[in-house]
């Protein structure tokens, strides 16, 4: 009875079930596979959602804070054939106290792409490179890989102009490409999971299938996927963040199959041949 209430459940339900029982979760072995590959492509979708607004945003107010730079900061400048040239003596260094943003302009070859790394958070134009900065990741952008485009100021003005409604339709397409490659590591990852739950099992004199065990996996990873999503759209950097997210998911369905049932001992007139 109590299996067949699992198998009902709404899927909304379930997220909010694997958040906090794995005495409910631990039903959820009687269900189909259909339903928890549903499961793991909903967890997906809802974790893949929060990382690409967060990278949206932090998109939008790179140009917007780069656009404002540019006008305000900077003076006339070209990049022909993969290199940066103006008439400055001495890099250009813009901090914002407030926003602890720090926006850099070097034609002159005096500032490293290290140099902007140290930044926590910042964007700096150099002779041969872009460099995009934030609390978790530094992207190194060369304009040699742009090909042989020729920009200045006043075109670059117009185009960071422009960038907002062509979020609108990258975003998107970048969303759909994060979220099929984010999938499928989670399939393998639950793969995985569950060939650690058979040894769980065994241990704890449970008796469960591979596929009861896929599915209580899928359910399992709930807590550190959608953790870890947050945590990357807060930009909160975690230690040890790899260890944590499997030490975490390997709990959670100890817990989980912790409340199964332990398999019955054959008794005596079992044992007795007939």
């Amino acid at each position: 009875m109590k299996g067949s209430v699992s198998i009902k459940m709404n899927i909304f339900k379930q997220l909010g079930k694997s958040i906090y029982s794995p005495k409910d979760v631990a039903l959820f072995r009687f269900q189909g596979i259909g339903k928890t590959i549903g499961y793991v492509f909903l967890l997906m979708f809802i974790s893949t959602l929060i990382t690409s607004i967060s990278l949206g945003m932090d998109f939008l107010n790179w140009a917007s804070i780069t656009n404002t730079k540019i006008i305000n900061d900077l003076p006339n400048f070209e990049l022909k054939n993969g290199i940066l040239t103006s008439e400055i003596k001495s890099p250009i260094i813009k901090e914002d106290i407030e926003s602890g943003f720090t926006f850099i302009f070097d034609t002159t070859g005096e500032v490293s792409a290290s140099d902007v790394s140290k930044h926590s958070n910042a964007i700096g134009l150099l002779k041969k490179e872009a460099i995009l900065v934030n609390e978790t990741d530094s992207q190194r952008l060369p304009y040699s890989s742009f090909g042989n485009i020729t920009l200045n100021k006043d075109t670059v003005v117009g185009f960071t102009d422009k960038l907002d409604s062509i979020v609108l339709v990258i975003l998107p397409i970048l969303f759909i490409f994060i979220y099929l490659f984010q999938s499928s590591l989670k399939f393998i990852g639950v793969s995985f999971l569950a060939l650690i739950g058979i040894m769980v099992a065994k241990q704890m004199n449970r008796k469960l299938r591979y596929q009861n065990l896929w599915i209580l996996s899928a359910y399992a990873v709930t807590i550190p996927t959608l953790f870890f999503a947050i945590t990357d759209a807060l930009k909160i950097t975690i230690p040890f963040a790899f260890l944590l997210y499997w030490a975490t998911a390997i709990i959670v369905l100890y817990l989980i199959i912790k409340e199964i049932p332990k398999a019955k001992a054959p008794s005596n007139e079992e044992q007795l041949p007939e």
